[in-house]
């Protein structure tokens, strides 16, 4: 699982790739994170982007990293004002 730091990463392909040589086929990864961030320190594509795009992005760090299956992504409503909580998520792929 990736709490709220998928948009610090400067080299998500590189991190996504480790974790997919990492984690047993068949077995989750988890991306979740808010629409808040430090924007001294998070990447330039989620700061000048959307939530719907932010959500997209994450998904396609998992399309063009090796060995995953399609992600899945969903958003949580919440019952109170406050930040959604998104999540992007997929299983390694079973194929080699």
């Amino acid at each position: 699982m990736c709490t709220v730091s998928v948009d610090y990463l400067v080299r998500p392909l590189e991190v996504f790739d480790e974790v997919a040589r990492v984690l047993r086929p068949g077995a989750p990864f988890v991306c979740t994170f808010s629409n808040r961030c430090f924007p001294t320190k998070a990447i330039r594509g989620c700061l000048a982007t959307d939530d719907g795009f932010h959500v997209r992005l994450v998904a396609e760090y998992f399309r063009r990293s090796i060995g995953w299956d399609e992600p899945r992504a969903e958003q949580r409503p919440t019952p109170w004002p406050g930040d959604p909580l998104y999540a992007v998520w997929v299983r390694r792929s079973r194929m080699p």
